[in-house]
C-alpha cells in the first residue's frame, strides 16, 4: 500500500499525522522526523530548499501517494519551488485559509497568530495581512517560547496547563482578542489547552485545512485506501536514532512500526 509521507524537523508534525489518522482511517502514514535541522525558522531559504528536497526525495523512495511538509516555514518559503521538480503531489500548512476564516468570524475583529519568530518575520506573511488590514486588527505573536515547550516535549508533563496558561498571559495581553489562529503545527498540539484556558475565544487551526486539502486530493484522484486491516498504520523511519521521539509517540499513545 502506498503509504502518505509526513516530513518535519520538530514535534509539531505530530499534530498533522494525529489530523491524518482521524480524517482518513484506512491511510497508511510514513513518517519523516528531520530532527538534526531543527528548528527551520533559523534556517536560510537556500538551505531550506536543500533540507526538504532531501526529505521529499527519501519519502519517494517509498512510493509516497503524496507527501506533506508538516512545517509552516518551509512550506511558505520552498514548497512551490519543489513542486516544480517532484512527480509526487507536495502539500504544505499555510496560514491563509486560517486567517481569512478568523477575520470572517470574529466579532472584535481582533485576532492573534501565534507563530514562530521566523513566520511573525515573513515577508510572505504580511503579504497575507494586506488583504485584511482595513477589516481586522491582526496580531503577530512571536511564540517562540510555547514552541519550545512543546519541542522539549514539557507539555506532556503533569503542571502543563499553568505552565501553558503562565506563558499566554505574557504573550496575549489584548483582552479584545476573540481568535487565535495557531500558527505553529506545534501550537495545534496543546489546542485542548488552550481552548480550556480561553473558552470564549475561536481557534482557528491550519493542520485541519491542510489535511482536508489532501483529502479531497485523494477522492478527486481515486486515490483513497480502503478497508485498512493492519492497527499499526504509522511507521516512522530512523525513529531507532532518536530515542526521545519513540519515546514522545508512545505518550501520545501513537503506535508504530519503525523503519
Amino acid at each position: 500500500m502506498q503509504p502518505i509521507g509526513v516530513f518535519d524537523s520538530g514535534l509539531g508534525s505530530i499534530s498533522v499525522i494525529r489530523e491524518l489518522m482521524h480524517e482518513l482511517p484506512d491511510e497508511h502514514i510514513l513518517y519523516l522526523a528531520d530532527r538534526r535541522n531543527y528548528p527551520y525558522g533559523l534556517k536560510s531559504k537556500e538551505e531550506l530548499r536543500e533540507i526538504v528536497a532531501r526529505g521529499v526525495s527519501r519519502l519517494e523512495e517509498y512510493d509516497s501517494k503524496c507527501i506533506v511538509v508538516a512545517s509552516i516555514t518551509p512550506s511558505m518559503l520552498v514548497l512551490n519551488d519543489l513542486r516544480l521538480e517532484s512527480s509526487t503531489p507536495l502539500f504544505g500548512v499555510y496560514l491563509h485559509q486560517s486567517i481569512a476564516r478568523a477575520v470572517e468570524e470574529s466579532s472584535s475583529k481582533s485576532i492573534a497568530v501565534l507563530a514562530s519568530r521566523a513566520v511573525v518575520r515573513s515577508v510572505d506573511l504580511q503579504d497575507v495581512f494586506k488583504a485584511y488590514m482595513s477589516r481586522a486588527s491582526i496580531m503577530l505573536v512571536d511564540s517562540t517560547e510555547l514552541i519550545d515547550l512543546v519541542e522539549s516535549c514539557r507539555f506532556l508533563e503533569d503542571d502543563t496547563k499553568q505552565v501553558i496558561a503562565d506563558a499566554c498571559r505574557r504573550l496575549l495581553k489584548d483582552a479584545s482578542i476573540d481568535s487565535l489562529v495557531l500558527g505553529s503545527t506545534h501550537i495545534a498540539l496543546i489546542e485542548d489547552t488552550l481552548h480550556q484556558l480561553y473558552p470564549n475565544v475561536r481557534m482557528m487551526n491550519p493542520v485541519i485545512d491542510t489535511v482536508a486539502r489532501v483529502k479531497v486530493y485523494l477522492e478527486e484522484h481515486g486515490m483513497l485506501a480502503r478497508g485498512m486491516n493492519d492497527d499499526l498504520r504509522l511507521s516512522v523511519l530512523d525513529v531507532d536514532k532518536d530515542e526521545r521521539l519513540g519515546s514522545t509517540l508512545k505518550r501520545l499513545g501513537l503506535r508504530f512500526r519503525p523503519i
